[in-house]
């Protein structure tokens, strides 16, 4: 692989002294596809949903902004879990799946300097590169809060927290960990309870948001460095034909982050929510055992 500047042969055997990964001409010819980028501020959760469960082969619209980059649908049919009668309350409790931007549209990505190089109106490049932050890539399912502290009982406008008079806020430190440890030792999920906005205890100066955004300007900052080599990219009017590679190296960046929240809790590397970073925490100084009690069944569509 030549370095940053190296003068390879490019897309058609041109040669005009630029990297061969170039984010312009990845995927040449240089074309307008017509696709739209779903951007940040657009995210909606429900779509990340069907997005998550879908089974198509490619996904190649949005109903919010039409056609998009194609990209598969994730498979995952989850709806979220049961614990099992002894395991939180005497009775069985519901515990819901809520649909995680991998990437925060509005936190993260929408504070990036990377939408300039995903979005036209935004004046690099002439048309939207058709990313979609609500695509599947983006997305992965994590347990809320059990139904018992927050969603309707079957008495219309009762909540189930007022019904059994519990609410999440009112629970003790210890039962708040007590319940969150188990749910996430149980699904190697971290509980999504909160925004991402709170630091992290192990470093205070970071928190989730400001790591995704950062992730996306390196992004970003790749574009512009390449915008500087690349020729064949500018059309007369001055604009870059769309990089339409981003939306794979954002993707990346997904399945990056992806990692490090899912999987073994003492593997986790970024957080979510304070009480799964106290988890990690627990169990990698060995106060936590690492032990699933089985007291969690998943429940799936169909």
């Amino acid at each position: 692989m030549p370095e940053f500047g190296e003068a390879v042969a490019g897309g058609d055997g041109a040669d005009d002294g630029h990297p061969e990964d170039c984010v312009f001409c990845a995927e040449w010819p240089r074309e307008l596809k017509g696709y739209k980028t779903k951007h940040g501020l657009l995210k909606d959760e429900d779509d990340l949903a069907e997005s998550l469960r879908s089974n198509a082969k490619e996904l190649t619209t949005d109903k919010k902004v039409g056609p998009v980059y194609p990209l598969p649908g994730g498979s995952d049919p989850t709806m979220g879990w049961v614990a099992k009668a002894g395991a939180l309350e005497e009775f069985e409790v519901e515990i819901g799946a809520t649909p995680h931007h991998i990437i925060p549209g509005k936190a993260s990505m929408a504070k990036s300097r990377l939408e300039q190089w995903t979005r036209a109106e935004k004046g690099k490049i002439k048309e939207d590169i058709g990313y979609s932050i609500d695509c599947a890539r983006n997305g992965v399912f994590l347990p809320k809060l059990p139904d018992l502290y927050g969603t309707k009982h079957k008495v219309p406008g009762v909540t189930m927290a007022q019904f059994y008079g519990q609410t999440w806020r009112a629970l003790s430190p210890t039962s708040k960990e007590g319940v969150g440890f188990l749910v996430m030792k149980d699904t190697w999920l971290q509980l999504h309870y909160t925004d991402h906005s709170k630091p992290y205890k192990t470093s205070p100066t970071m928190n989730y948001d400001k790591e995704t955004r950062l992730e996306c300007d390196q992004l970003a900052h790749l574009a512009e460095r390449f915008r500087i080599v690349c020729e064949r990219s500018k059309d007369d009017d001055g604009k870059r034909y769309p990089p339409y590679s981003l939306v794979h190296l954002i993707n990346q960046k997904s399945d990056f982050f992806k990692m490090r929240i899912t999987g073994r809790p003492d593997q986790w590397k970024s957080w979510v929510s304070t009480l799964a970073e106290d988890l990690s925490m627990a169990v990698r100084q060995g106060r936590e055992l690492l032990v699933s009690k089985l007291a969690l069944t998943k429940k799936t569509r169909g």
